[in-house]
């Protein structure tokens, strides 16, 4: 089946596309090491050799115990376009991941923007950020925006579109966005362990709050609102009233479930009794 990109075209194979880009370089790859296809072993070896740093960083990146190089790039050299689009990617980080991506002012853009992924992943060199612009950025085999490596490569990534004071407003918002959600995960650690029968009868409840708190980091790094707040933080004070309300069920010997739906009411039957109890 032929790959494609977010918007359902089809991409052109990984030799066809490194021949259109640049022939010369794929006839010196072609004559160097054959035309493939390679298996992971092969792409290890052979650019180990070429590039050892490059190797390194990959192996102690995230990537190496989830993707090898055949799963991003291909079985055949000239890959590289293919490997910058966010089909690469979302094929394996679906779910919120991709959704909160998908759903943020960068996704959108990507969507309709029809991004020349030919063009190395360089600073400022796209409209907008697709997913390996801001994770493998300039090449890098790790992630680049992980925690790890500090505030400062992720400003130096961001600013290569937006002013320096702007992306610093926004990676605050960000830390202040966490902040709160960390607190709500605390509190609902809290009001778990007053339970009669113990944290574990809220698991499912705090396995709610954990996962809404996770959606707010999300949300924060792919800046996408519906994720910092819909499916985030308003989500995660649901969690904490029905914490609240399934503690207090049980504390009052009552059954230990979660927060219930009021049973429907007749709405004309209701307004009769208000209209009688007026004009008594």
């Amino acid at each position: 089946m032929r790959a494609t990109d977010l918007l359902g075209r089809c991409l052109l194979p990984a030799a066809a596309t490194l021949a259109i880009a640049w022939p010369a370089l794929a006839e010196d790859a072609r004559q160097a090491v054959g035309d493939g296809p390679f298996a992971q072993q092969d792409c290890v070896e052979c650019h180990a050799a070429r590039d050892p740093a490059l190797v390194a960083q990959w192996r102690t990146g995230p990537h190496a115990s989830a993707a090898d190089c055949v799963a991003c790039h291909g079985d055949r050299h000239g890959a590289l376009p293919a490997a910058r689009a966010d089909s690469a990617c979302i094929s394996c980080h679906e779910g919120a991941v991709a959704h909160s991506y998908a759903t943020s002012k960068h996704g959108v853009l990507i969507r309709i923007g029809r991004p020349d992924w030919t063009q190395p992943l360089e600073r400022g060199r796209h409209r907008a950020p697709g997913c390996a612009y801001c994770h493998l950025h300039d090449g890098d085999h790790g992630d680049t925006m992980d925690v790890s490596r500090g505030p400062e490569v992720r400003e130096w990534v961001c600013s290569g579109c937006h002013a320096p004071r702007y992306v610093r407003e926004q990676l605050d918002a960000g830390a202040r966005l966490l902040e709160v959600a960390s607190l709500k995960v605390e509190e609902a650690d809290q009001i778990a362990a007053r339970h009669p029968m113990g944290d574990n009868a809220s698991a499912d409840l705090l396995t709610s709050a954990r996962r809404h708190a996770r959606n707010v980091r999300l949300g924060a790094g792919h800046q996408s609102p519906d994720y910092q707040w819909w499916h985030g933080q308003p989500a995660l004070d649901g969690d904490l009233i029905r914490l609240r309300d399934a503690v207090a069920r049980a504390a009052r010997g009552g059954v230990s479930g979660t927060l219930t739906r009021p049973s429907a009411v007749d709405a004309r039957a209701e307004s009769a009794r208000l209209e009688a109890s007026a004009e008594r």
